[in-house]
């Protein structure tokens, strides 16, 4: 455990340089368990397990987590305790899921990309891609797909794609942060298309990455033998790599957000805060919850525009 609590303690302290220190880093593993980094100890600590596949994505639900498995399980987890709340069960094998509203976008091992019901896990619908499907991610209104062919693409209505960019091999995750979307594909290659101005050079981090995520200034990419490494999203430079106490499969960064204001988190108060806050709330994302009550609610508005007026330090 000192191990890895103290490499818990220099990926917080790594993200203290940017509007985050209190991020909170969730990593499953391919046994089914959940680890938390604790902000205030820096040393990772048992969440929750369901020991039943392997975990694939691990996402945001107002102010619970959502956890799918590779067998096919939806679990909802208390965002804080990690208890068990609900779960469903869609008779599907999994590779990845995002949050979609009510439902549940997920990518099968088959290649498709259906939509699923959160109250029943029953599949409602199966959305054409131009290409089988390997990963999702969504962004401000829109659904992005990365496929077996290295394609990512990108839709608001999930009907007509456009394309992004392609990558050398089948692509193995998507994520976004606030100026764009990391993407890594299987032979190790990495990059982050700019919202404004497209994709960069490109960089490689390691064929063993399984998922990628962001805390302030750094990109985080998780490999399957139990490792992060640590990009800073500016120079695209290997900042640290730190061992993490279990074998990983999936990664999640939960905003700490020191500055609670600064929703869009690029560490400047500015009119992009609003939307950034506007799209967080239509997501049910955490970092809309304003007034830390656990819940993303009309309230949150009139917290943030307080906040938004005391400004940041």
């Amino acid at each position: 455990m000192t191990k890895a609590r103290t490499a818990a303690i220099a990926l917080l302290a790594a993200a203290a340089t940017a509007a985050s220190a209190d991020d909170q880093i969730f990593v499953g593993g391919p046994a089914g368990a959940v680890y938390v980094a604790d902000s205030d100890t820096g040393e990772f600590t048992y969440f929750a397990c369901f020991c039943i596949g392997p975990i694939v994505s691990i996402q945001p639900l107002g102010s619970d987590l959502l956890v799918a498995d590779s067998f096919g399980g939806l679990w909802q987890l208390d965002g804080v305790t990690g208890v068990f709340e609900t779960g469903v069960w869609t008779g599907l094998q999994l590779v990845d899921m995002v949050v979609d509203g009510d439902d549940a976008l997920v990518v099968t091992n088959s290649g498709e990309l259906k939509r699923v019901s959160l109250d029943s896990g029953f599949p409602t619908e199966t959305i054409p891609t131009p290409e089988p499907a390997s990963s999702v991610a969504t962004f401000d209104g829109r659904t992005y797909v990365g496929t077996t062919l290295g394609g990512v693409f990108s839709s608001d209505d999930n009907l007509e794609w456009g394309l992004t960019r392609y990558m050398t091999a089948s692509i193995k995750t998507l994520s976004p942060r606030p100026e764009g979307l990391i993407i890594v594909d299987s032979a190790g290659q990495a990059s982050v298309f700019d919202w404004l101005s497209g994709p960069d050079t490109g960089y490689y981090v390691s064929p063993d990455t399984v998922d990628a995520a962001y805390t302030g200034n750094f990109n985080l990419f998780t490999q399957a033998p139990g490792a992060v490494d640590v990009f800073a999203a500016d120079t695209l430079l290997l900042v640290d790599t730190w061992t993490l106490p279990v074998e990983a499969s999936a990664i999640f960064v939960r905003p700490g957000n020191v500055c609670k204001a600064d929703t869009n988190r690029n560490g400047v108060l500015e009119a992009g805060d609003f939307s950034a806050w506007v799209a967080a709330y239509n997501r049910g994302d955490f970092i809309a919850d304003q007034n830390n009550d656990l819940a993303v609610t009309p309230a949150d508005f009139s917290a943030w525009v307080s906040a938004f007026n005391l400004g940041c330090d």
